[in-house]
């Protein structure tokens, strides 16, 4: 998919993994070689069913350029999640059977940058991750973002914010459990600092830093 908002493009690309990490960055009409690691660690009430709203903390991590050039192309860039699951959302899942987790997750972030502000949807896909017995767990996820092609010098903003979850827990034999599949929003804590990254657009000709 592709969105122009003034004379920026972003294309929207396939996501086919689970959680955030990764290295890409510029080569020919694009950007590729090694970036500058961003992570930011956000706290969510994600809704479940039987026990409501519960905690969930989310560290978000990317590889991304420190600066690139005006018409050059940042191209689509993995991007990994680490969410840590609470103790109750445990003891929910083991009261229905379920021994494992999979989905996908459907994140919103926005680019603020001197041309336009656009809102973005990145989707991700949840690795399937075994449910303890009891206390608290893991599950990554990993994405792509969209290619992005700037038109004016300046700075660029990346900000993330609410998510959504589509979540299939199973049993042992691999069937779903009495909750069947079903999704949980996960909205943002306030008050927290939701920046994941900066760039610097440089004039057309400039070289690109990492």
């Amino acid at each position: 998919m592709k969105n122009r908002i003034g004379s920026a493009r972003v294309a929207m690309t396939a996501v086919t993994t689970a959680a955030l990490a990764a290295s890409a960055m510029l080569a020919g009409a694009g950007t590729s070689a090694a970036a500058e690691r961003s992570e930011v660690a956000l706290n969510y009430t994600c809704s479940f069913p039987l026990i409501g709203g519960q905690p969930i903390q989310i560290t978000i991590g990317i590889d991304f350029p420190a600066s690139v050039p005006v018409g050059t192309p940042v191209d689509a860039l993995p991007i990994n999640t680490v969410s840590k699951v609470g103790k109750n959302a445990t003891t929910g899942l083991n009261l229905v059977g379920a021994k494992t987790l999979e989905g996908t997750a459907l994140a919103q972030a926005n680019i603020a940058a001197p041309e336009a502000e656009l809102p973005l949807e990145v989707p991700a896909t949840l690795a399937k991750t075994p449910i303890p017995a009891s206390g608290e767990f893991t599950v990554t996820a990993t994405g792509e973002t969209p290619s992005i092609t700037f038109s004016q010098a300046g700075t660029a903003k990346i900000t993330v914010g609410d998510v959504k979850l589509h979540l299939v827990p199973r049993k042992a034999d691999g069937s779903l459990t009495a909750l069947k599949e079903f999704d949980s929003a996960c909205k943002q804590n306030p008050d927290q600092n939701n920046e994941l990254a900066t760039i610097e657009i440089t004039p057309a000709g400039t070289a690109v830093r990492h």
